[in-house]
């Protein structure tokens, strides 16, 4: 009996499929409310106004010692809801592609845990170094987080002199270096900061999943 060929791409992670289809249920839920399908025709921005992250509400609540549970659920609600179609998009497409390559490597749970644990940092940090009171919502900062971990996941396969291994961190380089670019020139709220703290969650998240990756680093730096 003839072997079964091998697929031509290698199917996705549960964990990434399930987070993707996530933002595609709120995605469609937003279309057929603007259809008049269903709903309100300001859908988003009801959902914005629900799931997304408040900094400024955050921060006032912290201040004065109140535990909201809401406060913190949000931190874990806002990548999933998008303020326009085409920021679901990228950030889905984000999501697959990196999600895909740390799921392969580190396996379903770490996907989900650097996922949140990056979207969660990413909030705070936004709220405690930033005085913005813009809301925080979309899948980027997590997105960030899975591309702190694809960084790691480079930096500890590469050889030779620091140098030359600090070259794993050139996609996020450019693209950090791109969104503080847009947020300077376009005077936009500094959401870098959120997408930088979720970076960094996720490349420590993923040190810390990886079996030895903690004292890998140490040592490559004690090397150099």
């Amino acid at each position: 009996m003839p072997d079964t060929p091998a697929p031509a791409v290698n199917p996705l992670p549960p964990a990434v499929i399930v987070l993707f289809l996530i933002i595609v249920i709120g995605e469609i839920y937003v279309a057929g409310a603007e259809a008049n399908l269903w709903d309100s025709f300001d859908a988003r921005i009801n959902l914005i106004r629900q799931f997304a992250f408040m900094p400024e509400v955050f921060g006032r609540a912290l201040s004065g010692g109140l535990w909201v549970p809401e406060l913190f659920w949000r931190m874990m609600t806002y990548p999933f809801i998008h303020g326009s179609l085409m920021q679901g998009v990228f950030a889905s497409v984000f999501i697959l592609a990196m999600g895909k390559f740390v799921g392969e490597v580190l396996g379903n749970i770490a996907v989900i845990a650097i996922f949140f644990a990056s979207a969660t940092f990413a909030a705070l940090g936004f709220a405690l170094l930033t005085s913005s009171s813009f809301p925080l919502f979309g899948g980027f900062p997590a997105a960030y987080g899975l591309i702190g971990a694809f960084t790691f996941v480079l930096f500890s396969r590469t050889e030779g002199l620091l140098s030359q291994q600090l070259m794993a961190f050139r996609l996020l380089g450019i693209l950090m270096l791109i969104n503080i670019s847009f947020s300077l020139l376009q005077d936009e709220p500094p959401l870098w900061v959120a997408e930088l703290c979720g970076a960094v969650t996720g490349f420590i998240s993923a040190a810390i999943i990886h079996p030895g990756g903690v004292r890998f680093i140490i040592n490559k730096f004690r090397r150099s």
